[in-house]
């Protein structure tokens, strides 16, 4: 139903010759932000109104977030944002271990000193969000640029196109992770961990660490499935 569209106006601008392609990621980061939830259906009337585009771009735009596993065609029910269950969590999780392991040690062996750099402030800043008790948009705002520097350093195109697809999926479940209780300071220094390895080129240990860190979150977003089923 129309109704179960947030009423926000992020209305795009006509003149602009890549609509389409502004209109993807527009629907990509109301999802990835929150502003679509996982399991709301998606109205193709609602979401015209809600970009002010015509319903033959919204429909090219929810085929490809289907693509990415953003969104769920559900049969007699229409298109859904995509809602994990336990098991489609735990399989990502494994998968992300594995591929983001190989990315810091990518990282550590081709990034350039910016880009180390930029990952150091970033990994600082993420320090100061979770001392000032930041919001939990912006925690997840900085741990996206985290691993966007993580990916583009790496400069390996495959397994960055990879994780990019890996990651706003992943972006589903990090609310569920980081609200469990004491996984934001477990989370920042297990990155800080991971940052330490990789600043002193250790490829190897800064590898072990991030496949650590995946595990660590992996089993947080597993107990909030759990803790869900108990007050249901």
């Amino acid at each position: 139903m129309m109704d179960d569209i947030p009423q926000q106006n992020l209305l795009l601008k006509r003149d602009d010759v890549t609509l389409s392609g502004r209109l993807l990621s527009s629907m990509r980061d109301a999802i990835l932000d929150g502003v679509l939830e996982p399991g709301q259906h998606l109205s193709e009337r609602a979401l015209c109104d809600m970009f002010g585009v015509s319903r033959s771009l919204v429909r090219e735009a929810i085929k490809a977030l289907a693509a990415e596993d953003l969104i769920t065609h559900v049969p007699h029910k229409g298109p859904m944002v995509t809602r994990l269950d336990r098991k489609s969590a735990q399989d990502l999780y494994r998968v992300r271990g594995a591929v983001e392991g190989l990315a810091c040690a990518e990282f550590t062996a081709n990034a350039t000193p910016e880009e180390f750099h930029e990952l150091e402030a970033i990994t600082a800043r993420m320090a100061e969000l979770v001392a000032e008790g930041a919001p939990e948009q912006a925690l997840v705002a900085a741990k996206n640029d985290f691993y966007r520097c993580l990916f583009a350093g790496a400069q390996n195109q495959p397994l960055e196109k990879v994780l990019n697809q890996l990651n706003n999926r992943v972006v589903l479940l990090r609310r569920r992770s980081l609200s469990q209780e004491g996984r934001l300071p477990r989370m920042l220094s297990e990155i800080q961990d991971i940052v330490a390895a990789i600043i002193r080129r250790d490829a190897k240990a800064a590898r072990r660490l991030a496949e650590v860190h995946v595990a660590s979150a992996a089993r947080a977003a597993d107990q909030s499935f759990l803790d869900m089923n108990t007050n249901t």
